[in-house]
């Protein structure tokens, strides 16, 4: 910044009117004494006085002014350097920080002796009249989709101007801040503006509320304050259409075209002249990513509570949840800015809903609570604890303003289930407090508390491993999904994972799920390794991906436990020759709706019993097999496809039933028989298709009982052996 600075004066001509009555009249006036021509003295002296009288009266034309000029122009540089702190508070109160800001209003002119000095100066500071900024065309990932649809978002702000009244400086300037600019003004342009609207991919809208209009010759104080701090950005980006971003300015289309030349992602900048404010349009670059944040602060104000705009689902909607349990539901309030609102009310609708199941906040025990400091609120659902078969229930959190009026809806939907068959859904099976990070539940309770701590990732290179030792492991969804171009570990005393895993390594991408003597709770996740690696799911206990996506593209898949494992609705595939195996030593394998598709043998095992009702099995490679087995239960393979280009084998001790079931054996070599043993119960079927290239061979400790049904092997001869046959 530059300003014409005046020239000063560095000796008064008042020392040379007296140096020269010293010399002609002497310093003790001795002078006087003898001089007789009394006349001639007095007017010499008066000569003198006139002179010293000139001297001053030219000082104070032509010296004074430059002094105050001077005085006004170091006032400035004050005054600017107020400025700048300003700017720096606006920065703290946009990320939740309040301070306050001074600024030395009036400029103080010296006393001299003999001059006459102005009076103390005066400034104003105001805030402009309300005017208008928006935003169109931004889509929001995530949660916030619902809200930031590509349309047209208006937010009310304003300017903050000080203007100093100077008298001596040949043009007075204004200190203006916009919220997304600062400058100093002269009629005949500006100084020292700067810019933070857009920096590379990051866009950020600080909006002014307040009104100040003071005229004053004293340093004012006021506060800057958050009225809604954008503390998180928001990922967007565009549907096609650029995102166009219009401000209210006063700063001149040619400054803002050199603040933004040297930024990629500004495609185009228009700008329109206006009567009271100018506007200026920034369109960036289409299809790309951008952090969009948006802040409200105050001046000289407290502000008002920001009134509600919309509410997400923290986490609990899509869940699947037990009989007669509870499942917790998160939500947040935030304002149009996209930031939280505290105390705000919100309220289930309904509290009972159309499945019995009852929704009351956490806190209050009622339908209705506020909430917190962080804009969030949770809430209970208990599930009724009698259903048949697969229910789906849902009900709403609704958000209110200050007067009362509903402002957004969010809807929950969960799915009761006990063995029975649904579509998968993605959520969770118990719901969890969330953190933000990978943690231990000591007390293996499901949330965050207590003696809880954070489990760090203690792989090396590329690699991802998280181990919680004795205790259980918990990845919440905050975590999003983990990824990694090598291998990803996750064990613990039992493993609960809320996040999709996948791995991309030409040769070490195994993901391994260990929950030693625990469980194994993934429902709806997906498990992928794009390229080479096997993919273990273990645990001593239970395992439940049910509604799960596992996926191999060269490598095995085995999911392996000693209690039950649920597949329900969950696909397994592998691409290469590699096996899939399924199994539960001492429990049961529930595959209803499953899809377990390879290029490699595919087998499910359950000790105490196999449901694979509505399931697909196929493996497609030559010579490679089916196997379905229970050393001690049942085989329910009930509305089942089953495809191979090896053999099949079924296996149990117990009943089996192919009510439906298609299942075939389609090469012609060895191997292709299609074989269905019931050691000690009956082989039990309507309308079911058998075929195989090879030979069927049916065998039941007591019955087989398959009419209308079909079966066709290479001679026609199918082998039934047991008791009784029907077919």
């Amino acid at each position: 910044m530059t300003h014409k600075i005046p020239s000063k004066h560095t000796q008064s001509p008042l020392r040379h009117v007296s140096r020269g009555l010293v010399a002609r009249f002497g310093s003790d006036g001795s002078h006087l004494r003898t001089d007789q021509r009394g006349a001639s003295a007095i007017l010499g002296t008066m000569f003198a006085f006139a002179l010293v009288v000139s001297v001053v009266a030219m000082v104070q034309v032509s010296a004074v002014p430059a002094w105050n000029q001077q005085t006004e122009f170091e006032h400035l540089q004050t005054v600017e350097s107020e400025f700048a702190i300003f700017d720096e508070n606006v920065a703290k109160a946009a990320d939740g920080h309040a301070t306050r800001s001074t600024i030395d209003a009036g400029v103080d002119y010296p006393t001299r002796a003999l001059f006459l000095s102005p009076a103390a100066g005066s400034g104003t500071l105001r805030t402009t009249d309300e005017a208008a900024a928006s935003i169109t065309g931004a889509v929001a990932t995530g949660e916030t989709g619902t809200y930031w649809d590509s349309t047209e978002h208006t937010f009310d702000t304003r300017s903050f101007v000080y203007q100093p009244d100077y008298r001596y400086m040949q043009e007075n300037p204004a200190l203006v801040h916009e919220g997304v600019s600062q400058y100093t003004a002269y009629s005949s342009g500006e100084v020292g503006a700067t810019q933070s609207l857009v920096d590379g991919t990051k866009i950020s809208l600080v909006l002014f509320e307040g009104d100040i209009n003071v005229g004053t010759g004293e340093s004012t104080t006021f506060g800057v304050v958050p009225l809604s701090a954008g503390t998180d950005y928001i990922t967007v980006t565009d549907t096609g259409t650029p995102i166009t971003i219009s401000v209210p300015t006063r700063l001149s289309n040619e400054t803002w075209h050199d603040l933004l030349a040297d930024e990629p992602n500004v495609q185009s900048i228009t700008y329109t002249n206006g009567t009271d404010y100018n506007t200026l349009t920034v369109e960036l670059v289409p299809g790309k990513t951008y952090d969009l944040q948006l802040s409200r602060v105050g001046l000289d104000t407290a502000g008002i509570q920001q009134e509600p705009a919309y509410i997400v689902d923290v986490e609990g909607d899509d869940a699947v949840v037990p009989p007669g349990a509870t499942h917790r539901v998160t939500v947040e309030v935030r304002d149009a800015q996209n930031n939280p609102v505290p105390n705000a009310v919100v309220k289930a609708s309904p509290g009972l809903t159309d499945e019995s199941g009852r929704i009351e906040a956490r806190d209050t025990g009622t339908i209705s609570t506020v909430t917190d400091a962080n804009g969030r609120a949770t809430f209970t659902y208990s599930a009724t604890g009698s259903i048949d078969g697969v229910v789906s229930d849902e009900f709403d959190i609704v958000v209110e303003d200050s007067s009362g009026t509903e402002v957004d809806r969010m809807t929950f939907d969960v799915q009761l289930r006990v063995g029975g068959t649904s579509d998968p859904l993605r959520g969770l099976v118990a719901d969890i407090d969330d953190p933000g990070f990978v943690y231990a539940d000591v007390d293996g309770n499901g949330e965050f508390d207590g003696s809880d701590y954070q489990v760090s990732n203690t792989g090396t290179g590329d690699a991802v491993v998280y181990d919680a030792g004795s205790d259980r492991l918990v990845v919440p969804p905050s975590v999003g999904t983990i990824f990694s171009n090598e291998s990803v570990s996750l064990s613990g005393n039992g493993v609960s994972l809320h996040v999709d895993v996948v791995t991309s390594s030409s040769s070490s991408g195994d993901i391994t799920i260990d929950a030693r003597s625990g469980s194994v709770a993934g429902v709806g996740v997906s498990i992928s390794s794009v390229q080479k690696g096997n993919i273990l799911v273990q645990a001593a206990d239970e395992i439940d991906i049910s509604g799960a996506s596992v996926n191999q593209a060269d490598g095995s898949i085995t999911v392996t436990a000693d209690g039950d494992v649920d597949i329900d609705n969950a696909g397994l595939t592998t691409i290469q020759s590699d096996t899939i195996t399924v199994e539960s030593t001492s429990g049961f394998v529930s595959a209803r709706s499953a899809d377990i598709s390879g290029n490699g043998d595919v087998a499910v095992d359950g000790a105490t019993g196999v449901d694979l009702t509505g399931g697909g099995l196929s493996s497609v490679k030559d010579t490679r097999g089916l196997s379905v087995g229970s050393s001690s239960g049942g085989v329910n393979l009930n509305g089942v496809v089953m495809l191979g280009d090896g053999g099949i084998d079924v296996t149990a001790e117990n009943n089996i039933y192919v009510v439906g079931a298609n299942i075939a054996s389609s090469k012609g070599n060895a191997n292709s028989d299609v074989i269905i043993t019931s050691n000690s119960g009956m082989v039990s079927g309507r309308e079911a298709a058998l075929s195989a290239k090879h030979d069927i061979v049916i065998t039941a400790a007591t019955r087989i009982s398959l009419p209308q049904s079909s079966l066709e092997d290479r001679d026609n001869s199918p082998e039934l052996n047991a008791p009784t046959v029907e077919v």
